[in-house]
């Protein structure tokens, strides 16, 4: 292609002013590189809809927040948690589980409103796909399991897309993040 462009210098410009064009067209964001999701994210929301507009979403709750964290060598880590959860005292050690413990009713409150997950993370970008390969999950059943995730950058916001079906009606859910700063602040 180098002496190609070498011998014909207007094809050479043709090809670099489209490509260049095709990068930067407006209202068209900018192709996604691995070395954008690098860093600390905050879970500014959830949207969870299907045919007939929004819905609720059935395993997070509305204002729910989070952190996601992509470190540049392949780890990654997430966590949300629900709004309004039940504090109690923590306990001095942890003991086995037992049917005659008195905060059984909030540990299992506390386990369904708290998602956690971590392992390695890789990113295609000519398809955009994130995927998650968890190694250890708040959710025991989790472990192998590998999540991908449709991802844009839309002013300065990730979007994660998944689209599943419930009960045969098509679903989409996105998740939204936030940059954070080296401060624990948002940019």
């Amino acid at each position: 292609m180098r002496a190609g462009i070498r011998r014909f210098p207007l094809l050479g410009f043709i090809c670099s002013f489209a490509m260049a064009c095709h990068t930067a067209s407006p209202g068209r964001p900018p192709p996604l590189i691995r070395e954008s999701l690098v860093g600390a994210w905050t879970l500014t929301g959830i949207e969870y809809e299907g045919p007939q507009g929004p819905l609720v979403d059935p395993f997070y709750q509305a204002g729910s927040t989070g952190i996601l964290i992509y470190e540049p060598g392949g780890l990654m880590s997430v966590h949300i948690s629900a709004p309004h959860r039940t504090a109690w005292e923590p306990a001095a050690a942890r003991l086995p589980p037992s049917s005659s413990d008195p905060d059984v009713g909030r540990k299992a409150e506390a386990f369904d409103s708290y998602y956690a997950y971590y392992g390695t993370w890789t990113f295609d970008a000519r398809t955009s796909v994130v995927t998650h390969h968890v190694e250890s999950s708040l959710v025991p059943g989790e472990v192998g399991v590998d999540y991908t995730q449709s991802v844009t950058l839309q002013n300065g916001r990730l979007i994660f897309t998944n689209r599943s079906t419930d009960q045969g009606e098509p679903r989409v859910r996105r998740k939204v993040w936030e940059r954070l700063s080296a401060a624990g602040s948002r940019r």
